[in-house]
């Protein structure tokens, strides 16, 4: 399911309610903190020196997590991390009309999950071949660490492009 980004307005919304939420978990809340702003702007910081704009926007609003139910194509992998990632695709003539995720992963495996199913999303199936720096690319890139999340949704998204020619549901 294509959807379109953000606007910077809704951008802001989403992180500084994701700010909120995190400052709220830890038991620091908006009027009974008086360093609750100074918090918030800290680790709203904090994040985008971390994390591209588009990375944020994926693990913050993932719209393509979801279960497509009776997938052409399916796949399930744990990557080496312990991120399970599975991916869904729904395709007609050969052109992959819906592509949808699910993970049990961190952020960064979220966002990765997210930007796979984007970049597949309208393409043939001979058409959605990509590789960890494409994703890469598409999400701003990912620090050193989290890198391999892309492997794991680029490794998923082929596993489920086989399913399709093999006719295979895992």
């Amino acid at each position: 399911m294509k959807k379109e980004s953000f606007s910077s307005k809704d951008f802001n919304k989403i992180v500084d309610s994701w700010a909120v939420d995190t400052l709220g978990s830890i038991g620091v809340f908006e009027g009974s903190n008086p360093k609750f702003e100074e918090f918030k702007v800290k680790i709203i910081a904090q994040l985008k020196a971390q994390y591209s704009n588009k990375t944020i926007e994926k693990f913050l609003n993932p719209v393509d997590s979801r279960q497509i139910e009776l997938p052409d194509g399916y796949a399930k992998i744990t990557g080496s991390c312990g991120d399970t990632l599975e991916i869904y695709l729904k395709v007609v003539d050969g052109k992959i009309i819906d592509a949808s995720f699910q993970t049990d992963g961190c952020n960064p495996s979220i966002a990765a999950g997210g930007m796979i199913t984007e970049l597949a999303y309208g393409l043939m199936t001979s058409e959605a071949g990509f590789t960890q720096q494409d994703v890469l690319d598409a999400l701003g890139g990912l620090p050193y660490e989290n890198e391999h999340c892309a492997l794991l949704a680029v490794d998923t998204l082929n596993e489920a492009l086989d399913n399709i020619k093999g006719n295979v549901l895992s």
